[in-house]
Order: C-alpha cells, then structure tokens, then sequence
C-alpha cells in the first residue's frame, strides 16, 4: 500500500494496513540533523533563510532547495505526507533590507508599505514585530486592504514552483497538501490591533476577511492545478484558555471563510483539513460543524482530548495528532514518548479516520532522536486492527 493509499482511507474512515503518519511542519534542526547537512524546511528558520537568499537574488535555489530538502526528509523519516506553502515570486512584489543575524525588513515595491521581521536563532523563531499597518492604525490597514483590492488578488503562477515540484515527483506515492494562506491577519504584528477593529469596525473586519478569503481562493485554485491531494488552513482560532473570539465573531465572519474554500476544493475531490492550536471545546460544535474534512493539533496542554473529540466527532471528521509537543517529545524519555504514540493510537486508530502526528510541529526544542522514536512506534503498534489495550 502507498502512503497515499494509506492517507486517503484515513479520509475515507477506513483501516489501511497501519494508522498513517506525518507532519505540518519540521525546523531545520531536526531536518538538517537527520538529512546530515543544511536543511531547508518547516518554518522558523527556513523564514530567515528565505529571505537571506531572495535578497541575494537566489530565489530560485531557495524554491528547489525547499522542494528538494522536504521530499528527501519525508521520505528518509518515512511520513505518509507532504505539506507545502506558497514560494516568493519569482519577481517579488517586495524588497528585502537591513538583512542581519537577527532580523530583516521587506518593503512593498509598489506602495512602501514595511514589515520588520525578528529572527531568534537559538529558539529557531521568526516573527513579525512592527509594520506599517501597526504604525498607522486604521489607515495603515485600510491602505494594506486597498492593495490587495487593487491587486485583484491575483497570484503569480511561480508562487506554486514548489508544490508543482513536489506534486511532479512524489504524487504517486506521497499524499500530497498544501497550506493555504491565513484567512484572518494571524500572525501579523498588527494581529492584536485587528482583535479591536473585531468589535469597532465592524465594515472594515468584513472587507478584510473577504479579502483574505478572495485571496484564499486564489491559492487553492493554485493548488488544486498543481495536483494536490488537500489543503490545510492553518489560521489558529484558539488559545489554552478558549477560542481568540467570542463564538458570534467566528461564526458570522470565520467559519463563511472556511466553508468557502472547502467548497471550491470539494468540487475538485481536494480534502480540507483545518488546524488550530489551543482549546476548541467552547465552539466545538461549530467548529467540527463546518464542512472541513479533517482536524489537525488537538493539543492535550490545552486540555484537548483525543479520545473524547474521536468518540463525539470522530465518525465524520477525520483527526490528525496529538503527541504532545510542549511536554512529552521534547522533554519526555524514550520510554514516555513511545507510551504517549501508544495511548494516541489506542485513542484515535480504531476504525480509521486518523493520522499521527505531532499536537503542532516538530520544533525547538523536540529532538530528531524524539521524532524518530514517535515514527518507529506508529510502525511498530499502529498495524490494524489496532491491538493495544
């Protein structure tokens, strides 16, 4: 059976000949570690690696680097799927300055608008801190929701040299899924600020998330030319204490985004996986509502429970986790971890509709040795019919 096989009856709530395993992301530590040599993948520092070789006119290298480096990693580790991510164009619509060991700026070419990025090298972190939009409030966002209006929203076709790479020479056999841009500003340095305009400027959320979504929609039609098999929406909506937003919010302006580019993908047999950190369970119902095919984190320090979520909503969603990745991969022995992948596939394994992975990603500091031992596991005690007991 291919991994692809293997991943597709997950999605069909179907046993295959073992539980499939994967994950959304891998930092360069681990996949450098594994591979023997400078790795590009995950995020993190792939990020600032990114933004080293675009500002020095390598874009290409860095998109057949990150294609070439996730296929060998996926495929020496023995994972069952692939994501990938939109690649910076091949002209890029921005400029990369003040490039240093801890950080760089990019500036919009057309209209100047900045984002000051900070990269953490010992944590693997990157993250944006300041922006125009952060600067300028209300009229720093309205310029930045005016830009992409005047864009059309349009996605230039290198922006998928990766994915069509990756879909070229691993489609057979790999279950191949790509991240769909965020739907919401998350992440963004002016993320807190767009929490305001929530509950203030109510016309303008709503320009901006039918922005992103129109965006959003660009991308997966991007995506399903290359030959994906899914998509996975990767905009968090909770943290350990409950939802970012009060379920009226997600329910009037989220899930219609969500549900959007689940359609479109449907009508083109592409799955729709949704990730969140955090606590879900105050709109649970909601959100396993929407007409996604599958979640991926369930995070147990947030107090989520795989085995509760399989037996409630197992039957029509399809669930991808839950070794934790804040306590047990990196700070658990062998013995623990190897117990926890058991538990996790006792929990989720029977019957199908499940995928092990990670509650996240495999990050600072989860070692490669950690990892490893969690896929030899999955081989070892996830062979259907599942017999832990």
């Amino acid at each position: 059976m291919t991994s692809k096989e293997r991943v597709r009856l997950a999605f069909e709530h179907k046993e295959a000949d073992r539980v499939p395993v994967g994950e959304m992301h891998i930092m360069p530590h681990v996949s450098s570690e594994i591979l023997g040599r400078e790795a590009i993948t995950g995020e993190g520092r792939m990020y600032y690696q990114m933004a080293q070789l675009v500002s020095q006119g390598r874009r290409d290298e860095f998109v057949q680097r990150i294609a070439d480096d996730s296929l060998e990693l996926v495929s020496t580790v023995g994972h069952d799927l692939i994501l990938t991510e939109l690649d910076p164009s091949r002209d890029p619509a921005y400029k990369v300055t003040e490039i240093s060991e801890t950080g760089w700026t990019e500036v919009d070419k057309e209209t100047g608008h900045w984002r000051r990025f900070v990269y953490e090298q010992d944590k693997e972190m990157t993250m944006e801190i300041d922006s125009t939009e952060k600067q300028e409030g209300i009229s720093g966002v309205v310029a930045h929701l005016e830009a992409l209006e005047k864009s059309g929203f349009r996605i230039d076709s290198s922006c998928f040299d990766s994915t069509r790479e990756v879909c070229r020479k691993a489609k057979e056999e790999l279950f191949c899924m790509a991240k769909i841009p965020n739907l919401i500003p998350s992440g963004r340095s002016w993320y807190t600020f767009f929490m305001e305009l929530a509950i203030t400027e109510p016309d303008l959320t709503k320009r901006l998330c039918d922005a992103y979504t129109k965006y959003a929609l660009e991308a997966a039609k991007g995506y399903v030319e290359c030959g994906v098999d899914g998509v996975m929406i990767a905009t968090d909506w909770a943290m350990n204490t409950g939802p970012l937003f009060p379920p009226s919010f997600i329910e009037e302006y989220m899930i219609p985004q969500v549900n959007a580019v689940a359609d479109y993908c449907h009508q083109h047999d592409v799955v729709v996986m949704k990730h969140s950190d955090g606590n879900i369970m105050p709109i649970a119902d909601l959100f396993f509502g929407m007409r996604i095919d599958a979640y991926q984190s369930i995070e147990p320090y947030a107090g989520m429970n795989l085995g509760e979520i399989k037996k409630k909503y197992g039957d029509k969603i399809t669930l991808m986790g839950n070794v934790d990745c804040g306590r047990t991969l990196p700070f658990g022995t062998k013995e623990e971890i190897i117990e926890e992948t058991k538990e996790c596939i006792k929990q989720g394994a029977p019957g199908g509709g499940y995928i092990l992975s990670s509650s996240n990603t495999i990050s600072y500091p989860i070692s490669a040795d950690a990892m490893l031992t969690m896929v030899e596991t999955v081989r070892k005690h996830g062979i259907y019919p599942i017999s832990i007991k």
